[in-house]
């Protein structure tokens, strides 16, 4: 159930948490317009903005409306500083600058300190100065008078002069001055902070005159202080009315790792949780380590009667968390709980943890190189990631606007393939992409160094849609982008999972970009980037792509049903081998 009026108006704080980690899906993507008077056409209009991403997002635009038309203020702004208290590392990133304007006028409107208020007054005239100055560039006027050469000193009005275009140093001036004088923790100067690098990095006044400076050149972006994650553990579950269904625990709920907004990982908890409930399933708890699922075993009467470890890309190279993911399920199984272990890579992992996997009751990996890993005749079967029906579902809505980029770039969780994956983002001034965490931190540290034409961006469904063509190096990067029927160029990953899935969908050989293309000169990578994006607008690769997508879909259907039917008396709803 999404939220609604009464979580937010109701005295008892709304369960932010798990709003955090929750999207918004079920009616297809439109963006919104104009105003309802009409409350809940207001909200359904706004909701259906917000498909595809997190409840967080939709709950910040109704309490945004129910502040503005006076609804229980109080309360709903009680609950406003709440959500901004807990979760501000995730709602700098995922709000756009519509919508961080907004929370400046609120706090403008509302806040209890006059310096908040006054701050926040500032930073939306600064914003807003610039869309009246971009909306006028867009207007059919009366011809321009000849231009006046901008390298001379140039009357404005009032003894102003116009900006010495290619060597003035007034705004390098003043960002350095706003920089000085924002505080790297009160909450409106980092507001302030987000807003005026998209300011910096997107085709405004500030961006066109960075391109034509030859002195005085300022970064596309303001240093961001560190990011903190907001609180990510797992809270005690409120009181839910007895229902007598069999309940499993959800083991790696990736998107809860780091503090941030994964889409792909997003996604794929989002599937595993929806398919199970669909097929009769409660999720007694979650956990993310080997001493948080003992602490909610010792808290429960009897042990839940299905374990589901979300293997994802976590299973790979004996990794201490891998070891102890698998422990949780030995003990699980011990306990008498039936185990399936779905959704995961399997690389170069050792006999001690083969031992722990061969107990479980299902075994799914996600392509074919993993299940070669496995021992010969070892029962696992092979079923895409779990995040591709949700992918599907959402991009194949007709409401995104048209693509504005002829080609986007997208990071790596390998150190040195993200850097070269950001020089060729800079060197074709395109915009670049970042998973969150410690990587998008770094990424921005290593930009705001120098004065390159790109800064780095938290990927959101909505960006996916906006670029015509990829370049990536993650995994649910190129799955978004395959079910969103984008050309994408994909660069390996810290495991085969990339060459894995294009090899099953038999897509490599247009989609996978060359071992050694990290190591070639922009010049060399464009061609290489040029000739994939080529090959996929072949009708016959399109077809085969469709294909594999909609064999993905009844196989991840499969799946669900197989472990379901470990615990629900009930026949699975296809028949068939997954």
């Amino acid at each position: 159930m999404h939220p609604s009026v009464e979580d937010f108006t109701a005295p008892e704080p709304p369960d932010f948490e798990a709003m955090r980690h929750g999207v918004i899906t079920g009616t297809p993507y439109q963006p919104s317009f104009g105003c309802r008077s009409d409350l809940d056409e207001h909200l359904a209009m706004l909701r259906r903005e917000c498909v595809g991403q997190p409840e967080l997002k939709f709950a910040h635009a109704a309490m945004t409306v129910l502040l503005r038309r006076k609804i229980a203020p109080e309360t709903v702004y009680r609950h406003y500083r709440a959500l901004w208290s807990e979760h501000a590392d995730i709602l700098l990133e995922i709000l756009d600058s519509r919508w961080l304007v907004s929370a400046c006028d609120t706090l403008s409107d509302l806040s209890a300190d006059p310096d908040e208020a006054r701050t926040a007054t500032l930073l939306a005239l600064f914003v807003n100065t610039v869309k009246l100055y971009e909306t006028e560039r867009m207007m059919d006027g009366a011809p321009r008078p000849q231009a006046a050469p901008l390298d001379q000193r140039t009357p404005l009005h009032d003894g102003l002069t116009g900006f010495m275009v290619g060597g003035g140093d007034m705004v390098a001036n003043l960002l350095h001055r706003l920089d000085r004088s924002l505080r790297p923790d009160a909450l409106v100067d980092r507001i302030a902070r987000q807003l005026i690098s998209r300011a910096l990095a997107s085709d405004t006044v500030f961006w066109r005159f960075g391109q034509r400076q030859s002195r005085n050149s300022w970064s596309p972006c303001l240093p961001m202080p560190p990011i903190r994650p907001g609180a990510v553990g797992p809270k005690a579950a409120r009181k839910q009315t007895p229902v007598k269904r069999p309940q499993y625990v959800l083991l790696n709920d990736t998107a809860r790792l780091g503090g941030g907004f994964h889409l792909g990982t997003l996604y794929a908890c989002h599937a595993i949780r929806s398919h199970l409930a669909a097929r009769g399933l409660q999720e007694a708890f979650w956990a993310n380590d080997l001493a948080g699922f003992r602490a909610h075993l010792e808290r429960c009467p009897t042990p839940p009667q299905l374990l589901v470890l979300n293997g994802e890309g976590t299973l790979h190279h004996g990794a201490p968390r891998a070891r102890a993911l698998l422990e949780a399920c030995r003990i699980g199984k011990s306990l008498g709980m039936k185990v399936a272990v779905l959704n995961t890579v399997w690389e170069a992992n050792d006999d001690e943890m083969l031992a722990c996997l061969q107990a479980a009751d299902a075994v799914h990996v996600r392509d074919t190189r993993s299940l070669a890993a496995l021992p010969p005749g070892f029962p696992a079967r092979v079923t895409p990631d779990a995040s591709i029906p949700v992918f599907r579902e959402v991009t194949r809505s007709a409401g995104f606007p048209a693509a504005v980029h002829p080609v986007a770039v997208m990071d790596n969780v390998v150190p040195h393939a993200a850097q070269a994956l950001l020089r060729f983002a800079e060197a074709g001034a395109l915009p670049f992409f970042a998973m969150p965490g410690a990587a998008l931190g770094q990424l921005r540290q290593g930009v705001s160094g120098r004065a390159g034409p790109v800064w780095p961006r938290l990927l959101q469904i909505t960006d996916l849609m906006a670029a015509q063509g990829w370049v990536t190096g993650r995994f649910h990067g190129m799955i978004g982008a395959l079910c969103a029927g984008r050309p994408v160029c994909a660069i390996g990953s810290n495991t085969a999972k990339i060459e894995g899935l294009l090899d099953d969908f038999e897509l490599g050989a247009e989609c996978l970009l060359g071992a050694d293309w990290h190591l070639k000169p922009p010049a060399a990578q464009r061609v290489d980037v040029e000739r994939c994006l080529d090959l996929q607008q072949d009708p016959a690769f399109i077809a085969r792509r469709e294909r594999a997508l909609h064999a993905a879909c009844d196989r991840i259907g499969r799946m669900f049903d197989q472990v379901a039917a470990l615990v629900v008396d009930a026949p699975p709803r296809a028949a068939g081998q997954g």
